[in-house]
């Protein structure tokens, strides 16, 4: 009984032990999963969401907070998360990326992927250092679903994989006086919405030979078995108009009402008119602090990014990465144009972090992007902030393609189907009494997880790539140090000091287009001199550039500094600051330097001897 009672002591302490301290060390190990389960095999409705929100910023206080940014058109709160660690300072002085998802209403899997990535980072924030650096020193803001009624819609209830796509503002769609009165219905009550079909010997289509699906007749192809005609969605006539299911909820595409390049037969309204839309632009604008914006959208498997204006001006249209010749890096990446003048480092910092996300994401394609009131020109030339939309999954899996020529096609498709889903992707054509039409098929159509959004077994597997690629770029955002500090003596009571302030992450400070358009915080170093005289230039001067081969060679450039010093820290960069110090008693005369900036605050005393 002591014996036992020991080790059970024992055990009591190492168990206290370990959950003081929950660094992991073994790769394979624990790395807090289990602390906060849920399972990332379905999509959740939007009061799931809301509740897993609401538990994870209770059990991680130290690291999650969530708030309500505003209210959709049908009242729902729309909220977002605050991911840092508050122990190490506010989130608004830390660099920050912004990610969100389903601008679109049924791009859920996009919510999947912003879930995924705060659960992820408050999971392992105790016991994965790279994730405990990184939430020491920058901040993501979460908002996992924009267009939160229309989630809501399409998780709760039978929709087709493309609607409900805008946000419920009641629209006309069919000209008839009446809004929203004649959508898809789930006729047969099955769960599912698909197509309707009338039997006509004349008709343009026919079943597949596993009669799964109803495939088009070519005009060339003999075929003396039933035929069928496309009726449409499925529905019912409710206006009495011969047609069926042709108002639909929603109207307005909620990503071409953003301010940059709007244009109003894409938007069909006025800039920010949709409540879900305006309250994101608010959160993002009203926050400096964001260098990187990131929307999750659906389908295609893109990187869209924003790229630097060339001398042509933006908008110039999609530029694919080409194939990779025998013996080279396949997921190499060429920026498609030379960027205009001013633009040049945005250039360089946009063509970083285009390789890393094809490099992390393997099967994603870089295209530039496109501007027409879309989130991807708004953030960069409004608010000048790094910018990408990431398409996710589409049907061309590559897992499907057995032959890998980069395409999957219907054979391919279906094999996929067969042996991965279990048969469980279409459904299936069955006879129906439609109380309007009669006797009518339903079905052929893949089920509204196939397509567009991914089937639960892969979900998890595209959100951990997504968390990686965004943790790549929080790990790339600024960090100064001030180090190298270097004393001359340039006469019996001069100095002359030398600071290196380096920078040797990809992101800047500020971008170019924050620069430019003058919307950014300076980083500022301050200096302080006990026991002697500072000589202040009276004005901060830029580095001096190379001028001649003396210069260029053997001259460092420097900022001729004064008591305060305004300057942008490029990424991958270093930056000199040269001081003039006029002192009595060099032993005991001290310069201080003081820096604030997004990238880090520190200080650095040289004793001058």
């Amino acid at each position: 009984m002591k014996k036992l009672f020991m080790y059970a002591l024992l055990a009591c302490c190492s168990l206290s032990a370990s959950a003081q301290n929950k660094v992991q060390t073994n790769f394979g190990g624990e790395h807090g999963e289990s602390d906060f389960y849920i399972n990332w095999k379905r999509y959740y409705n939007y009061d799931e969401l809301s509740d897993i929100m609401k538990r994870l910023a209770k059990q991680y206080p130290n690291y999650c907070s969530v708030e309500s940014i505003g209210k959709s058109r049908m009242g729902r709160e729309q909220l977002l998360m605050t991911i840092t660690n508050k122990n190490t300072g506010k989130d608004t002085d830390k660099p920050a990326v912004y990610v969100d998802g389903a601008v679109h209403g049924n791009e859920v899997n996009g919510v999947t992927d912003a879930m995924y990535l705060a659960w992820y980072l408050c999971t392992r924030a105790e016991y994965d250092p790279e994730v405990a650096g990184i939430l020491a020193r920058s901040t993501v803001y979460i908002l996992p679903a924009v267009n939160i009624d229309a989630v809501d819609s399409y998780v709760r209830f039978p929709n087709t994989e493309n609607n409900p796509r805008e946000p419920f503002r009641p629209v006309d769609d069919d000209k008839d006086g009446l809004y929203d009165e004649d959508m898809t219905e789930d006729v047969d009550g099955d769960g599912q919405l698909s197509n309707m079909y009338a039997e006509d010997a004349n008709g343009d289509y026919r079943l597949t030979k596993d009669g799964l699906r109803f495939v088009r007749i070519a005009k060339d192809d003999w075929w003396d078995g039933q035929r069928f005609r496309l009726l449409g969605s499925e529905g019912f006539d409710n206006d009495g108009d011969g047609r069926m299911a042709e108002d639909d909820l929603g109207g307005i595409d909620p990503n071409r009402v953003f301010p940059f390049d709007f244009r109003k037969n894409l938007g069909k309204s006025y800039p920010l008119s949709e409540p879900v839309t305006r309250n994101m632009w608010k959160f993002v604008a009203n926050h400096k602090n964001i260098l990187v914006d990131v929307n999750y959208h659906n389908y295609g498997r893109e990187i869209m990014y924003m790229f630097p204006p060339s001398n042509e001006g933006p908008g110039v249209g999609d530029v694919r990465a080409p194939k990779a010749a025998p013996g080279q890096d396949q997921w190499a990446f060429t920026a498609p144009y030379r960027a205009r003048a001013g633009y040049q480092h945005d250039a360089q910092v946009m063509t970083q972090m285009v390789n890393d996300a094809a490099y992390i994401l393997k099967d994603y394609t870089p295209v530039s992007g496109n501007t027409y009131g879309e989130t991807l020109g708004s953030t960069y030339y409004l608010l000048g902030a790094y910018s990408m939309l990431i398409e996710l999954w589409d049907h061309n899996v590559p897992q499907a393609d057995t032959n890998n020529d980069g395409y999957v096609d219907d054979n391919e498709y279906n094999r996929w189907i067969k042996l991965d889903l279990g048969d469980d992707a279409w459904v299936k054509p069955h006879v129906v009494d439609h109380p309007q039409l009669g006797k009518i098929w339903i079905g052929g159509t893949p089920k509204k997880h196939i397509g567009r959004t991914p089937p639960p077994r892969y979900m998890e597997d595209e959100a951990q790539r997504q968390s990686r690629f965004i943790i790549q770029c929080l790990k790339q955002l600024p960090e100064l140090k001030m180090t190298n500090p270097v004393v001359k003596k340039l006469g019996s009571n001069l100095y002359q000091v030398e600071v290196d302030v380096v920078n040797e992450k990809t992101f800047p400070t500020s971008s170019d287009r924050s620069m430019l358009i003058k919307r950014y915080v300076p980083d500022v170093i301050e200096a302080t001199v006990k026991g002697g005289t500072l000589v202040d230039p009276g004005e901060t001067k830029a580095p001096e550039e190379g001028n001649g081969y003396y210069r260029a060679n053997y001259i460092k450039p420097a900022y001729v500094a004064g008591k305060t010093c305004e300057f942008r820290a490029k990424g991958s960069s270093t930056s000199t600051f040269r001081y003039t110090i006029t002192t009595t008693n060099p032993g005991s005369t001290t310069l201080t330097l003081n820096l604030k900036s997004i990238g880090g605050n520190g200080n650095l005393t040289v004793k001058l001897q």
